[in-house]
């Protein structure tokens, strides 16, 4: 069983044990530009099928104990969520990020656009 990784949900993440056994796989981002203007946010994250999935869909889905990864081709991480955008004074939330690894390519913000 493998861990749920929610920073931004206040309430108890359910079990893991809800996993299901395909888990997505997202292979390119969607950015926006931000309210302010200074950098780009993720808006949401395309899978290795086609589809596209707003951040607060893939957020949701985190926190209900699915597990989704990114990947370069090569590698994949877990993706995890966090409470908001990592760029101050950004406010988009929730935000999806990863844990640095020994690829930053497979890294959402370095995935190609979408």
């Amino acid at each position: 069983m493998g861990e749920c990784y929610s920073s931004h949900n206040r309430l108890p993440v359910p079990s893991c044990a809800l996993e299901t056994s395909v888990v997505p796989l997202v292979t390119r981002v969607r950015k926006e530009l931000s309210a302010d203007g200074t950098h780009w946010h993720i808006e949401g994250v395309c899978t290795e099928d086609g589809g596209h999935y707003s951040r607060k869909e893939v957020a949701d889905r985190i926190d209900s104990g699915e597990a989704w990864s990114s990947s370069d081709g090569d590698s994949s991480v877990r993706i995890r969520t966090i409470v908001s955008c990592p760029m101050p004074p950004c406010s988009a939330s929730p935000y999806l990020t990863t844990s640095p690894d020994h690829s930053a390519s497979n890294n959402l913000e370095n995935l190609p656009r979408c």
